[in-house]
């Protein structure tokens, strides 16, 4: 995991943060988060895909993720089962309902 701030934006951004599903598979996002707040309390959008959550950064809706994040919010981007940076093997929909879940909690 690494940690950097975007220029001139005040936006913190986590790679490759991990998180731990319920049967030890470790998926892997990235956190774009305002620098100037806490790291909890914000309200958070969330992205999961399959086709690599870097491409996801240029836009999240209408907008970059930097920009969501400096309006407040933290954005988490993650790469699903079995895809880039996240381990185990990808079966589209298989696991999505129950790793969705356990990315929230």
């Amino acid at each position: 995991m690494t940690i950097e701030n975007l220029p001139g934006l005040p936006v913190t951004v986590e790679r490759d943060v991990p998180a731990t599903m319920r049967d030890g598979t470790v998926l892997r996002a990235d956190v774009y988060r305002p620098a100037d707040q806490p790291a909890d309390g914000n309200p958070v959008l969330l992205a999961r895909s399959p086709y690599d959550k870097r491409i996801n950064v240029s836009t999240f809706g209408n907008a970059h993720s930097a920009w969501y994040a400096s309006a407040g919010y933290m954005v988490v981007i993650q790469d699903t089962r079995g895809r880039y940076t996240s381990e185990g093997d990808f079966y589209p929909f298989a696991h999505e309902m129950d790793d969705g879940y356990d990315t929230v909690e």
